[in-house]
């Protein structure tokens, strides 16, 4: 069944959405009673959420994986982009509970993949002009963004609504234009949603020179359809006031699904150990050491020279960075790996192929590709 809602300024709203419902979320509509439903990653009630607690499983990697992997390009994440096939399916919910230093609980609704081996959360901020004073007669109203619920209908008003395209010619679709570069730019897309919105009005004020900068936001991830396009009416009403306004911005952040990138790791062993070549296929943020010692392969060699002040054979340094027995020899892909720091980088400068295993996570700049390494380099 479709139906079409359309909110314009002049019915007091300023926003355009067409939306196409589905009606047999027969699971998604009965409440949850048991931590089983939880994990068949349906929403709840309200007071459901504040009766049940449950493990915080986040989505992305660790907090300071986006400072091992350095910059990432727009056209590398662009790479990883889904089917409409896949977005139009592929998410789902979870209720996150975290506890603050006050020991003061919260929980809120957080979007998260379907499948979350091959797929994960990726978070982009678009920036779309309403208008300014200079431009009063081309002034468009709304933003322009076609809305499709996949996920509602709930007394509660959560759900789940993705960007189901632009309107042509308004304000999101030549916001979104490409230039030159449209690698370099992130655009609108389709299974996108929208969690957070904020409108930055730029006022005359009083004296000639004044400008008074006003800043409202709202949060609406997981949101239903009509909840999120009364919230999102309302951060635009005040527009009306248009005559006091020297120009209006809206930065939405969105989340949309992206493929998991992939490295796969070609093992060789030395010579005596007898030992068939192994690939293993690991993920940006992934540590090399840890990933090869939890897939059994056996990293220390005891003919390594230390740097702690220990004999040599005396074990590992427990990823310290001193031992120098997870040394690994690269033999092509080295771009893939994080890049040495000055204490590594001195200690093996008379091996430039080697690196420590300990110090190295995969995935540099968020690529892909094939890394192909020796073990116990020193036994070769």
């Amino acid at each position: 069944m479709e139906r079409t809602e359309i909110c314009n300024a002049r019915k007091r709203s300023c926003f355009a959405a067409t939306i196409s419902t589905f009606v047999c979320f027969a699971l998604f509509l009965n409440l949850i009673t048991n931590a089983a439903a939880f994990a068949a990653h349906h929403l709840v009630t309200i007071h459901q959420l504040k009766q049940n607690v449950i493990q915080t499983r986040l989505c992305e990697q660790r907090a300071n994986v986006k400072e091992l992997l350095g910059p990432v390009s727009p056209a590398t994440m662009q790479s990883y982009n889904l089917p409409p096939s896949i977005l139009s399916s592929g998410w789902s919910a979870q209720i996150v509970t975290r506890t603050a230093k006050s020991l003061e609980e919260t929980t809120d609704v957080q979007l998260i993949p379907r499948n979350e081996k091959d797929h994960f959360v990726d978070t982009v901020t678009v920036e779309i002009p309403l208008y300014s004073s200079g431009d009063v007669d081309r002034r468009q109203e709304g933003l322009g963004i076609e809305l499709l619920e996949i996920e509602g209908g709930r007394e509660d008003g959560l759900g789940i609504v993705i960007v189901k395209g632009l309107v042509p010619g308004g304000n999101a679709d030549n916001a979104c234009k490409y230039d030159n570069t449209p690698s370099q730019i992130e655009r609108i897309m389709y299974g996108d949603s929208i969690v957070k919105a904020d409108l930055i009005l730029r006022r005359r004020g009083s004296g000639t020179n004044e400008e008074q900068t006003d800043v409202r936001s709202i949060q609406t991830e997981c949101l239903g359809y009509d909840s999120m396009v009364n919230q999102l009416v309302g951060l635009l009403t005040p527009l009306n006031d248009h005559a006091m306004i020297n120009s209006a911005t809206v930065i939405l952040t969105l989340k949309r699904l992206r493929r998991r990138p992939r490295i796969d790791v070609q093992l060789y062993y030395p010579p005596a150990q007898n030992l068939p070549p192994a690939t293993i296929t690991l993920q940006p943020g992934d540590n090399l050491r840890m990933a090869m010692l939890q897939r059994g392969i056996k990293l220390n060699d005891p003919l390594a020279q230390r740097y702690d002040g220990k004999p040599t054979g005396s074990g590992n340094c427990g990823s310290g960075g001193l031992c120098r027995t997870c040394a690994v020899s690269v033999l092509r892909g080295g771009e893939l790996l994080s890049p040495q720091k000055l204490n590594e980088k001195k200690m093996l400068e008379d091996t430039p192929r080697w690196r420590l295993a300990c110090k190295s996570w995969v995935g540099y700049g968020m690529k892909e590709g094939d890394v192909v390494i020796q073990v116990n380099p020193r036994q070769w």
